[in-house]
């Protein structure tokens, strides 16, 4: 076990622009905050010390409208955006708020990319995007049995290279209705990609070059606290009748624990969880705490007493030694934070 501590938490400054809760959030380089918001749709970009750097926000660009069901932007200032909207991927630079370029994508039939959280990443040979099915809703048990491929390359042009991986087998049995959430999480280097299903027990890796080929597999560890198991309605039930009958849809279909990040560095990889109580409202809520692999002592940690997400926020990402949260939610507060922590070895 560690101990997570919080150093500090630095209120973000917000002047010329305004972020309207988070999405997905990344930490680029060891100093810029990327976020993503889809209630106003944009990514905007802020120091680790609270200062505005700079918004690509859709109501600015009405050549372009978008919807960021992902981004990417390790090649920063320039922000490659998979808009939901249009099907394409665009691409932007911050510094200059300039729109680069819009590639459509020539989609598989029956596929489509996700409103939001779509894997996504730009490597040498092309665009990695994460697609979902087109003929079922994520409700439906289908959608998991007979998506098929979920992870696509695509080349300069918009082409299709090669696709793969599947939703594991123990989504793929469950016979009722299952939360829709974001069950695959991914990170990746010049070399690698790395994609864990948490219901599945597994980290897998691939090779950058030849997309596709496993070259690592990595059980995941027992937890305190965390729940493998996928748990389904007892039946089968649509969002129109969830819709319609007017009932909280977390009593009819249970939350399922996962993973909201995953970060891959040369020492380690750390997975935060997200889990769910299960209790009904008011006493619902979400919980984080942290794995950590150590990868030369090829040993896993867990972080202990998981915190309220709401106090700590989303992991962004780490540099040297710092973990960096964003709690921008704004479901317990008005403001905004950055909040800087360390990993801690528990003293008896």
């Amino acid at each position: 076990m560690l101990d997570l501590v919080v150093v500090d938490s630095i209120l973000v400054q917000e002047q010329e622009f305004f972020i309207n809760s988070q999405y997905l959030v990344n930490l680029v380089g060891d100093s810029l905050l990327a976020i993503t918001s889809i209630r106003s749709p944009s990514v905007s970009f802020i120091r680790s010390n609270g200062e505005e750097v700079g918004q690509i926000a859709s109501k600015d660009y009405p050549m372009a409208p978008f919807i960021p069901s992902s981004f990417d932007a390790s090649e920063y200032p320039i922000l490659y955006i998979l808009d939901k909207r249009s099907e394409s991927i665009l691409t932007f630079n911050v510094e200059k708020k300039q729109f680069l370029n819009k590639l459509k994508l020539n989609l598989p039939d029956n596929k489509r990319p996700k409103i939001a959280g779509a894997k996504f990443k730009k490597i040498l040979s092309g665009f990695i995007v994460e697609l979902e099915s087109s003929i079922y809703e994520n409700y439906h048990p289908d959608y998991y049995r007979n998506s098929g491929d979920l992870i696509y390359l695509f080349d300069e042009k918009g082409k299709v290279k090669t696709s793969f991986l599947e939703y594991p087998e123990e989504l793929k049995k469950v016979e009722g209705s299952l939360k829709p959430t974001d069950y695959l999480e991914f990170n990746s280097n010049d070399k690698s990609i790395l994609f864990t299903f948490p219901h599945g027990k597994t980290i897998q890796r691939f090779d950058n070059d030849n997309l596709g080929k496993l070259i690592e597999e990595i059980p995941l560890p027992k937890s305190n606290y965390f729940d493998y198991k996928p748990l389904g309605a007892e039946q089968i039930i649509s969002f129109q009748e969830l819709f319609n009958s007017g009932e909280g849809m977390d009593e009819v279909v249970p939350f399922n624990h996962y993973f909201n990040t995953v970060i891959d560095n040369e020492k380690e990889i750390i997975i935060s969880t997200w889990m769910n109580n299960r209790e009904a409202a008011p006493n619902n809520a979400f919980y984080t705490n942290l794995f950590i692999y150590k990868k030369d002592e090829e040993r896993w940690y867990e972080t202990k007493n998981p915190r309220n997400t709401l106090d700590l926020g989303m992991l962004a990402g780490v540099a040297k030694d710092t973990l960096y949260f964003y709690e921008g939610s704004l479901m317990k507060q008005d403001k905004k934070y950055i909040k800087r922590a360390v990993l801690r070895p528990i003293e008896d």
